[in-house]
């Protein structure tokens, strides 16, 4: 006798049959054919194991039956976990073909709705009283769940407020921020004003207040961030600013003083326009090179008594090869000039490092390292020396 689950599971298993046969036909499609036949051999095979199992239908004549077949046990609590797992099964393989990110939060959602489907269908067993068994689940998943969902919630109220902040200019977001701890303060007086209220009145205000911060958050991280500055650095475009005696970003609000430092070394360019150098301890009578430690920091304050403002560059020599075969792919070289207001990020065949613009009479510190005696560059004109873009000033340097 076939019940009527199984009838019709049976009748829906020949229709996906019957309609793969005349889409075959009329279309001539394999995708599609492949999938109705998919779905017939599904759905005749949960046609079988309902006939097999006959609907878990019981004879109103079997009394015995009633009370000792599974039939007769309380049916699971309802549960959204089954269906949050196969949505975390659906991104995982998504993610598979997609991206990383998306198959990292699939895997996360399985593993979370594993767990706790696992968790409730052993708590349902523990006895035959619901409200036994929700206690016994409450007890095993809420010292777990309580500080993950907490630090969740908290984590993406912080994250949706950034993305506003983000999108707001720098002055709105002051104004916007000091309205909302304004809003929040007058909230919190009215609940400790009125401690009549009900939990569930100021749960929902607090609800509706989050639901509002993630939507915003949202919102504002789909349009996009402010368009936000990025200041240059010597290191970033030392090819640039390090050959150019032009005045730049990074040169802008430098400091042009610097105080009494012990052990330091100076380097001076005079108004003749040569550089002159000063040691810790003497110096070798007609040295015409500055002879520095190798491994340790060295501090050097430029000083610009030129009239005109200047900065000190210092050759350390080749670039490493990554940088130098980039640079030669872009035709970028040391002797290439640069004008002010070209674009920044320009690659350089040559380790440079400088001082930003000192102005006249001002002064600036600099601290070198070398990992490298001089005499490995002994090969190289331009390796290990100082000199002034814009003028003729140089001093070789001696690493020992």
């Amino acid at each position: 006798m076939f019940t009527t689950g199984s009838k019709l599971l049976i009748g829906s298993s020949v229709f996906a049959l019957v309609a793969a046969v005349v889409y075959g036909v009329t279309q001539n499609e394999a995708l599609g054919i492949v999938g109705l036949v998919s779905a017939a051999c599904a759905l005749a095979f949960l046609a079988g194991v309902n006939v097999w199992a006959g609907d878990s239908n019981l004879s109103a004549l079997d009394t015995a039956a009633v009370a000792t077949s599974e039939a007769s046990d309380d049916p699971p609590g309802a549960s959204i976990w089954p269906m949050v797992f196969a949505v975390g099964a659906a991104a995982v393989l998504v993610g598979l073909v997609s991206q990383q990110s998306v198959f990292t939060i699939g895997l996360v959602i399985l593993l979370a709705a594993g767990a706790q489907w696992a968790v409730q269908a052993w708590a349902e067993s523990a006895s035959t009283d619901s409200t036994t068994n929700a206690a016994v689940r409450g007890r095993l998943a809420n010292p777990l769940e309580y500080p993950l969902l907490g630090a969740f919630a908290v984590g993406g109220i912080a994250y949706a407020l950034s993305r506003i902040m983000l999108w707001l200019s720098k002055t709105n977001t002051i104004i916007a921020f000091v309205v909302l701890a304004t809003i929040i303060a007058c909230i919190a007086f009215i609940f400790a004003a009125r401690p009549s209220l009900k939990r569930g009145a100021i749960g929902g205000v607090l609800t509706v207040g989050a639901v509002a911060i993630v939507a915003g958050g949202v919102a504002a991280g789909v349009d996009g961030q402010r368009y936000i500055h990025v200041y240059e650095t010597i290191a970033a475009d030392a090819a640039l600013v390090c050959n150019s005696p032009e005045e730049f970003e990074v040169d802008e609000g430098a400091s042009q003083t610097v105080s009494t430092k012990a052990g330091t070394y100076t380097i001076s360019l005079t108004a003749a326009g040569t550089l002159e150098f000063d040691v810790p301890g003497p110096v070798a009578e007609g040295s015409d090179a500055i002879s520095l430690r190798r491994s340790n920091p060295n501090n050097i304050v430029f000083r610009n008594d030129s009239g005109e403002a200047r900065r000190l560059t210092l050759d350390f020599g080749p670039a490493p090869e990554d940088e130098a075969s980039a640079a030669a792919e872009e035709g970028y070289g040391a002797d290439e000039s640069h004008g002010a207001d070209e674009s920044h990020g320009d690659k350089s065949d040559r380790n440079l490092t400088c001082t930003s613009l000192v102005e006249d009479g001002g002064a600036q510190l600099i601290t070198v390292k070398f990992a490298e005696p001089s005499f490995a560059y002994a090969d190289d004109a331009e390796a290990y020396r100082f000199y002034v873009p814009g003028t003729d000033a140089e001093i070789d340097v001696v690493v020992p």
